[in-house]
């Protein structure tokens, strides 16, 4: 029984950590670099992509190189309280101010961003906009 409450406890705790997000200046702090378009150009076709939200999602796709993905999500950390696993059909592009962009038709909402993305080590953030009090969330990008 211990076990288990010590383990929500934690689980609690690394979804907190993620909720909160973090910073522009934090990643700047680290030694952040913001990746080119021509990095990007690299980096995302036929990337598998998980995106943590700050709401506590976690979301998954593979670009395809054609531009289209198929996200699933976790849906936690939904506005709606619910927990509902989903699914959508998506389209990623690199723009012409070298952010990675991407639509998502989720079944409630749709969703539409570009985001500047920065690595830290092996991590990977996007941001909106560069503003060192902007928030980010956290990607993965793997091949």
């Amino acid at each position: 029984m211990l076990r288990y409450t010590l383990a929500a406890i934690l689980s609690s705790l690394s979804s907190l950590a993620i909720a909160q997000g973090v910073s522009l200046a934090d990643v700047k702090a680290r030694n952040g670099v913001q990746l080119s378009a021509e990095d990007l150009q690299k980096l995302m076709p036929s990337a598998k992509v998980v995106s943590y939200t700050n709401a506590g999602s976690t979301r998954r796709w593979e670009n395809n190189p054609n531009g289209t993905f198929v996200a699933s999500s976790d849906s936690k950390g939904s506005s709606s309280g619910r927990s509902r696993p989903s699914s959508g059909n998506g389209t990623w592009c690199i723009d012409d101010k070298g952010t990675y962009c991407a639509t998502i038709q989720w079944p409630a909402t749709p969703e539409e961003w570009c985001r500047y993305i920065f690595k830290v080590g092996d991590k990977y953030y996007g941001f909106g906009r560069l503003d060192d009090s902007a928030q980010g969330s956290e990607y993965e990008f793997a091949k």
